[in-house]
C-alpha cells in the first residue's frame, strides 16, 4: 500500500514538474522573440482565412518548411543574425517583405539558436 501511494505521489510530482517546466519554456521563448523584435514581422501562426499577406512567415510555417532538413537550425540562425537579401527570397508570394534585415544587436547567436530550435520543434 505504501509503495503504491509512493508511486502515485511520484507520478503526480513528475506530471506537475513537466507542466511547470514546459509552459515557462514556451513563455520564455515568446518573451525572447518579442524583446528581440521578431514579433514585429513574424506571428506564431498565420490566421486562417486571412486575406492580408503577412510581412514575414509565421513560425509554424517556418517549422513546416524546414522540418527534418539537415542543417536547418544553422541555416536559420544565420538568417536571423545576418539577415537575408532579396536574392535569397524563398517565401515569394507568401509574405510582403522581400528580405530580412540582420539582427546582431537585437539577438545574440546563442539566443538565436535557442529560438530557432524552439520554432523548429513546433513543426509537424
Amino acid at each position: 500500500m505504501n509503495i503504491c501511494l509512493s508511486l502515485i505521489g511520484s507520478a503526480f510530482i513528475f506530471l506537475l514538474a513537466g507542466a511547470a517546466f514546459g509552459a515557462p519554456a514556451d513563455e520564455r521563448m515568446r518573451r525572447l522573440a518579442t524583446e528581440s523584435g521578431c514579433t514585429l514581422c513574424h506571428a506564431e501562426r498565420q490566421p486562417q482565412g486571412d486575406a492580408v499577406v503577412p510581412p514575414a512567415p509565421a513560425w509554424t510555417d517556418i517549422a513546416k518548411r524546414y522540418h527534418g532538413q539537415r542543417g536547418a537550425e544553422q541555416k536559420l540562425v544565420q538568417v536571423v543574425v545576418h539577415g537575408a537579401g532579396p536574392d535569397k527570397r524563398h517565401w515569394e508570394g507568401k509574405t510582403r517583405f522581400i528580405a530580412m534585415p540582420p539582427n546582431p544587436v537585437e539577438i545574440s547567436e546563442q539566443d538565436a539558436h535557442r529560438l530557432v530550435r524552439w520554432i523548429l520543434r513546433r513543426g509537424p
